[in-house]
């Protein structure tokens, strides 16, 4: 049997911050730049830095739009930033820069540049300060994808191409870098690019790796000395590894993948619990201790479930257990990891280190998980999402609809869609069973008493009077009570193996009439009725309140319908539920469907393939 690829490891594993947004500009991190100086026709803020020079050379012209970018270089970050990164227990940092600071820019490029100057400041001040410091060319040229950490956006999709990257070039950069900075015992890293799009051939962006390891090999940086830092994005790490391995035979010496470890990108990780999101970084955990790794980016932010599923814990406390797990999680890492980032918006405090630290987030015990081989619901769960005291789920109980990527099924007028990660009273539903017109009233009310279970036909009645509905062409509506006996409002209910509902568990509406699933929709946010499938975007938590939660108030009033008498004894029946205030969500989401994914568009795919599935469709995010 083949040999295992060695691990190589640092003697003192990198634990820094990023130095984001100084010399590569990017909206969060350089926030000051971008809302000074916006687009003068709509008022917009660029997007990148060849947004902001566009903006720049536009509304000053190119000499003053040099000095604007100067004076932020000056600025922005300083010696005594450093001082209190090594002030913070820190003992690196992670310098990410466009190429042009190194070779200046390209023919009809925007770019300021070449600053060296501000790298050599760098290298110094770590020096000074006891840091060790990566050199991170964050953005190559004719960049590693279309995206904004490489300096350039391009939208629509698939207007860039990786056969725009210009290789040869970067690899120059990557000369001059190590021949100037190889005597400087503080660098102890050079990351050779920063997120390369998926959509690059493996084979070309491995010649691309070996022959960058060669420049710093071969150019006076021996592996004793300094890491090479190779990333690995949007792709399956345990393949691009073996892979790696194989063509290499383990040549090279003191080389590490980085990986990016973020939990609120994508349906994956807005769709994912809390407890979810804290065994998601046990996962990681195990994946760092086989491999040579540098977690290169990661930060405090989640996604949009988590908020609806930590039970009483208050922001600080959420924040508080995720950081401390990762930070636990990280150590496993062979060449150690670099939170994102030093500087940032105040209110940003999940991407704000400095605010982070000081308050406390990432410096306490890290919670002890209760073992879970897999098997039925993961106590984690119920220890961070308590049930309320009467966890089944009768007919007549409110109840709410969360789908695959963390919003919840609401209802305006007629229109049926998930919009929000809120439980408010546009999301409110209730089970009311199908009661033959045939049966007895003592039977009929002795349905509606009861819980519902695997397999009950049910509909499900909104807080207005109205009735879910499938037509036709599979589109979801709320129709009015009076067509509420049409079979086009019975659906009937697969609780996933479990013969009756409680609250947490994962169901199934299958349309009566017509066999079809109800299923959730990210990019148009409706509910439809179009597949047969049990899939992913089929599948629906169904919560109650916790008896301590108070609606969220996101939703106007609107004039109830008027009920059966079935439906006013399920009503009856149901059981109050006590007020609380309820936290406030992340980021201030209010209208999910109108943010734009936060700072940087990222996605870790943590071990194989996340898939949604609907009908023949399968989607690789």
């Amino acid at each position: 049997a083949p040999m295992a690829p060695r691990r190589d490891a640092l003697a003192c594993p990198w634990k820094g911050v990023s130095l984001g947004g100084w010399l590569l500009l990017e909206p969060g991190p350089s926030y000051p730049l971008f809302e000074q100086h916006v687009n003068p026709e709509d008022g917009e803020q660029g997007r990148c830095e060849w947004d902001v020079m566009k903006i720049l050379r536009a509304t000053m012209g190119k000499k003053e739009a040099v000095q604007v970018i100067q004076r932020h270089r000056e600025s922005h970050i300083t010696k005594a930033d450093f001082q209190r990164i090594r002030g913070c227990g820190m003992n690196a940092v992670r310098l990410p820069f466009g190429y042009w600071v190194v070779l200046g820019p390209s023919a009809n490029e925007l770019y300021v540049g070449p600053a060296l100057e501000y790298i050599d400041r760098a290298v110094d001040w770590a020096e000074e300060c006891g840091l060790q410091i990566v050199l991170d060319l964050h953005g190559c040229p004719g960049g590693e994808s279309g995206e904004a950490p490489c300096g350039r956006r391009q939208r629509p999709e698939g207007t860039w191409h990786w056969k725009q990257w210009r290789f040869n070039q970067s690899l120059e950069a990557l000369k001059v870098l190590v021949q100037r900075y190889k005597p400087r015992r503080c660098v102890t890293g050079v990351a050779v690019c920063n997120e390369p799009s998926n959509t690059v051939p493996l084979p070309q962006l491995f010649r691309y790796y070996e022959r960058a390891v060669e420049v710093v090999r071969g150019n006076g940086m021996p592996a004793s000395n300094v890491a090479v830092v190779l990333p690995i994005f949007q792709r399956d790490e345990e393949t691009v590894i073996e892979k790696w391995h194989s063509l290499t035979g383990g040549r090279h010496r003191n080389v590490c993948f980085d990986v990016h470890c973020y939990h609120c990108f994508e349906n994956e990780f807005n769709g994912k619990t809390f407890a979810q999101q804290l065994r998601a970084v046990g996962e990681n955990a195990k994946m760092l201790q086989n491999h040579s790794m540098v977690v290169g980016e990661w930060s405090l932010a989640l996604g949009c479930a988590t908020w609806s599923t930590c039970g009483q814990m208050s922001e600080f406390d959420v924040y508080r257990l995720f950081g401390r797990a990762q930070i636990e999680a990280f150590k496993e890492a062979s060449h150690g990891s670099f939170f994102w980032n030093w500087t940032e918006r105040a209110e940003s405090l999940e991407w704000n280190f400095q605010l982070a630290h000081r308050q406390g987030l990432l410096s306490s015990s890290p919670l002890q998980l209760p073992r879970w081989e897999g098997l039925g619901e993961d106590p984690l769960e119920e220890k961070l999402h308590p049930s309320p005291p009467e966890p089944r789920i009768l007919h007549g109980d409110p109840v709410f609809l969360r789908a695959f990527h963390g919003r919840y099924v609401d209802v305006e007028g007629s229109q049926v869609s998930a919009r929000w990660p809120d439980k408010g009273k546009w999301q409110e539903l209730i089970f009311c069973p199908v009661v033959p017109a045939s049966a007895p009233s003592a039977k009929a009310h002795a349905m509606v008493r009861r819980e519902v279970r695997d397999g009950d036909a049910v509909r499900l009645r909104t807080r207005s009077g109205r009735y879910l509905s499938v037509d036709d062409e599979g589109a979801v509506s709320a129709v009015a009570a009076r067509g509420a006996s049409s079979t086009s409002t019975e659906f009937v209910v697969h609780a996933g193996g479990a013969s009756t509902l409680r609250h947490r568990v994962l169901v199934y509406f299958e349309h009566r009439a017509t066999g079809l699933m109800l299923d959730a929709d990210d990019e148009e946010e409706r509910i439809s009725a179009r597949w047969t499938d049990r899939g992913l975007w089929q599948q629906f938590a169904i919560e109650k309140m916790s008896g301590l939660d108070e609606l969220t108030p996101v939703t106007p009033k609107k004039q109830a319908q008027r009920l059966t008498k079935e439906e006013e004894d399920a009503v009856a029946l149901a059981a109050p539920t006590p007020p609380r205030r309820r936290k406030a969500l992340q980021l201030g989401l209010q209208h999910v469907h109108k943010v734009e994914t936060p700072k940087r568009r990222r996605l870790l795919c943590r071990g194989g393939e996340a898939t949604e599935m609907s009908g023949a469709r399968a989607v690789r995010v």
